[in-house]
């Protein structure tokens, strides 16, 4: 079984050799790390030995034949491990693949009980508890920041493997008559959790107060001030502002809250046109939204003709209340579909993965998700925009393959919360364009145009070309030869980079990383944003 990309590749900078199984890394300073937690990560992933022994040769053997259809496992003998220690379980990227690294003491091949609550917790992870069996990224990342929730979700997951009665392949043995012996542990475990969590939660709430007071006053602002005129107005930074003011800080877990710094960083700097790439989106069924110019709102036909439309997330649009308003959802979808569990019911676990799940989530049915979706593919875009579609100039850095897609021929790349009318390279409209030729070779023209107008008299057609070698380079992974589009379920490492800006990779202009070549193929540039 292929498994999909995740730009939570970024873990190949925070996770050890085999050599050393837990790195340090620099935790996030946030609430979430400012109360102690009762464990931390090494103590939570890992299984103690117990007395009971199997009769049954290598269950270490067993345990990766029961569990290979969930994710790539790697069972490996530690002899220097204590006896004490059965196992200890550390998610890695490693030679650009995902994999779940198991070590194990040489007695733990036969230690049934330890090699049963293993077996259990990780169904918990892959099959129960989260919509993507890439969770545990993203989890073992915030865990590893010592994020105080996390560390609880994982606490939880260690109680649940052993107190819900559930179905596995695994040879348990008689592994369910000692289960009263082994919950009380975790009980005193998780209790302690809950107790530092009310502490955690007093932090929290102060915060919480604060923003919602912050937003009492931005939900009513003057029309000029809302969301929805910012980005009409191409006002970048004050948008990025605004949803900087909504989003909930105080309980965001260290990833994500990363994603969110470096996103709005970029959407309020991107990069200039000539150094963007060019992807699609058919627009069919959604709700066009119309630029100002010269501080005038133009009508949709006037819009379309003078290609100043912009698009919003169905979270905006589908929404109620004033624009600023209608970002408080940022936070209100916690709780509802795109943050929650397989079942819609519960955010127990997932709200330390929040960004793995939002991913999913969307995949399953993008009603109320933040994101809008494009593919580079314009027969793609065409499937859902026959009657109108449109083409984009965007700063890489701020899409975002959809690693959790359960779709294996999907390849489809997220924008968070909407696009601005300086991204538009060109619409198509049947009702307005009496054309001969074919829908994407009119947007190309008026890309170039756009490109003419913005970077001066016969610059249009070598800046086009070069916006096409930037998206060739980008999309390369994606691509088979021919340019046909590949399956999303790509070894992982092909997108190594592409999230790598979310370490910190400072913003910069084309002209500081392109050396003055001017003819120079953008990737380099590309290249940039992926180290």
């Amino acid at each position: 079984m292929k498994f999909s990309f995740s730009f939570l590749l970024i873990l190949t900078f925070i996770i050890s050799s085999c050599s050393s199984y837990y790195s340090t890394t620099n935790g996030d300073r946030s609430i979430a790390n400012e109360v102690i937690a009762p464990l931390d990560v090494e103590e939570l992933l890992t299984f103690k030995s117990t007395a009971v022994t199997s009769q049954v040769q290598d269950l270490t053997y067993n345990l990766k034949n029961q569990l290979y259809y969930l994710f790539p496992l790697d069972i490996i003998e530690d002899p220097k491990m204590d006896s004490s220690i059965a196992y200890k379980i550390v998610p890695v990227v490693e030679n650009q693949q995902y994999r779940v690294k198991i070590y194990h003491s040489v007695n733990a091949k036969f230690d049934q009980d330890a090699s049963t609550e293993v077996s259990r917790f990780l169904r918990q992870v892959f099959e129960r508890q989260f919509p993507s069996n890439l969770s545990i990224f993203e989890l073992y990342y915030n865990a590893k920041s010592q994020d105080f929730t996390s560390l609880q979700v994982l606490a939880k997951l260690r109680r649940s493997a052993l107190a819900e009665t559930f179905t596995t392949n695994f040879p348990e043995g008689t592994f369910q008559e000692r289960i009263p012996e082994y919950l009380p542990y975790w009980d005193d475990i998780v209790e302690k959790f809950a107790k530092q969590e009310r502490a955690y939660n007093k932090k929290v709430k102060v915060q919480r107060e604060e923003r919602k007071a912050v937003m009492d006053i931005l939900d009513k602002v003057s029309e000029d001030k809302q969301f929805r005129n910012l980005v009409a107005k191409n006002d970048r930074k004050g948008a990025a502002d605004l949803i900087r003011s909504y989003l909930p800080w105080e309980e965001m877990p260290p990833f994500e809250k990363l994603f969110w710094e470096t996103h709005l960083k970029v959407m309020a700097d991107p990069l200039p046109l000539e150094d963007r790439i060019l992807i699609y989106r058919g627009i069919d069924d959604d709700i066009i939204q119309t630029a100002q110019d010269a501080g005038k709102t133009l009508t949709k036909e006037e819009a379309i003709k003078e290609q100043k439309i912009f698009l919003m997330s169905t979270m905006m649009t589908k929404n109620q209340g004033t624009w600023n308003r209608r970002l408080r959802s940022l936070n209100a979808m916690y709780d509802k579909f795109m943050g929650t569990n397989q079942a819609g019911k519960s955010s127990e676990y997932t709200r330390a993965t929040r960004i793995t799940n939002m991913f999913k989530k969307h995949s399953k049915d993008p009603k109320g998700s933040p994101f809008l979706s494009y593919t580079p593919k314009f027969g793609v875009a065409n499937g859902f925009g026959s009657k109108r579609n449109t083409a984009y100039f965007i700063d890489p850095r701020m899409l975002y393959f959809n690693f959790a897609s359960g779709y294996e021929t999907e390849v489809e790349f997220l924008l968070p919360i909407a696009s601005f009318p300086d991204d538009l390279a060109g619409v198509y409209d049947r009702s307005i364009h009496n054309i001969a030729g074919n829908a994407e070779q009119l947007l190309h023209e008026q890309a170039i145009a756009k490109l003419e107008k913005e970077l001066g008299p016969g610059k249009g057609a070598d800046a086009f070309k070069r916006i096409q070698l930037n998206s060739i380079s980008y999309f390369k992974p994606v691509y088979h030869g021919g340019g046909t589009v590949q399956s999303a379920a790509l070894p992982e490492g092909q997108f190594i980079g592409l999230f790598k800006s979310l370490l910190g990779v400072p913003t910069k202009q084309a002209a500081e990383v392109l050396n003055g070549q001017n003819d120079m193929p953008c990737t380099d540039l590309i290249q940039l944003f992926w180290k």
